[in-house]
This record gives C-alpha cells, structure tokens and sequence, in this order.
C-alpha cells in the first residue's frame, strides 16, 4: 500500500507543482494589480500560498486514489502495489509452444473464457480474430476498461498479452481498476491456454 501512495505522489507531482504555481501567480498578480503592492513583499507569503495548494491538491486526490485502488484490490482478491499505477495496464502469460492449435483457436478459447467468467463484466467484445481480442468491461465503480488481448503462437512457446486502460481520458487515476480487471484477465487467458496445452498433450 505505502508502495502504491508513493507511486500516486510521484505521478502527481507535476500537477501538483503546476496548480500550486498557478495560484501564487495569480496571487501575486491580484496584489500587485489590485492592491498595488509590490511583488517583492507578496512573493514569499504567495509562493508559500502555492506550496501549501500544491501539498492539500497532491494529499487529497493519494488519499482518494488509495482508498478506491484498495477497494478494488480487495473485491478481486489482490495484493496494492506500485505497479498498479501504470497505465496502460500489461500483463503477459507465456506458456509452451501448443501443438495443433493456430492463434486463432486459443483466441477464441480465450474469449470463451472471458465472457463465460462470473468475476469480469464483458459489456462488449469490439474485436476478435486471428490472435485479436478487444473488449469493453465494467469494472469497479462502473468504470469502463478497454482491454485487448493478443495471442502469438510458434515453435519457440505461446504467448498472450493483456492491456488495459480506462475508456475515459479523464479517469486516469483510476489506473487501480484498470490494474485489477487486467490481472483477472490475465488469470483467465492463463486458464484457457493451459487447458488449451492439456487438450493437446503438450502442457508441462
């Protein structure tokens, strides 16, 4: 969890720094104009105005952040840490090379899985094909999450990876719901070419 807060600090620090330095220029530019006080004698009390706007802005939304990325990790079951920050959301399952079957087979395996999963909440499947899976899922909160899903397969081992983001530009601190459907996602896909590799005699 410390983890977690600390990576939500670090992305935040720019904005932060940024909405606390507009407030002490326009601070200082309202004395100056308004008042006709000289910028010299209201530059410390305002920078230090911006500082503190900048502290309460970066405290108030990891505080937020925490709280719902923890909620989401506990519906799921997973364990906050600093990686749930990133957006996009990747994961990767890497198993052996799965005789007789095509991409196109374990994707389609994969989207059996998916849709028929009581956790994952598909609204949507807006691509599939050969190694393709797009989808639209509700996560937590009602959160709209994109996810694609790409399947490679060759003689050197079979390969997935899941990719998650949040529908909306403006939710990108949400990156925790994003984080965790990707991570069931990726436990699913794992599921279905597992089974894939069983069904075909070649799983380890």
């Amino acid at each position: 969890m410390l983890g977690y807060c600390l990576a939500v600090v670090r992305r935040l620090a720019l904005p932060a720094l940024a909405t606390g330095t507009v407030c002490a220029a326009a601070m200082i530019a309202a004395l100056v104009l308004g008042d006709g006080a000289s910028w010299t004698q209201v530059a410390p009390d305002a920078l230090a105005a911006g500082a503190a706007v900048a502290f309460v802005f970066a405290a108030v939304l990891t505080v937020t952040t925490a709280v719902g990325a923890a909620r989401t990790a506990r519906r799921y079951g997973l364990t906050l840490g600093p990686e749930a920050v990133a957006l996009p959301s990747v994961r990767e399952v890497r198993v052996p090379t799965i005789e007789g079957r095509t991409a196109f087979q374990l994707t389609d395996s994969v989207r059996h899985v998916v849709e028929n999963d009581p956790v994952l909440r598909v609204d949507e499947v807006t691509a599939f094909g050969h190694g393709i899976l797009d989808l639209t899922l509700r996560g937590p909160s009602d959160t709209t999450v994109l996810v694609q899903v790409r399947v490679t397969t060759g003689p050197k081992g079979t390969a997935a990876v899941v990719e998650a983001r949040p529908e909306e530009t403006y939710k990108r601190l949400d990156a925790g719901a994003c984080w965790a459907v990707a991570r069931v996602v990726e436990e699913r896909v794992a599921q279905a070419l597992r089974a894939e590799a069983a069904d075909s005699g070649t799983a380890h």
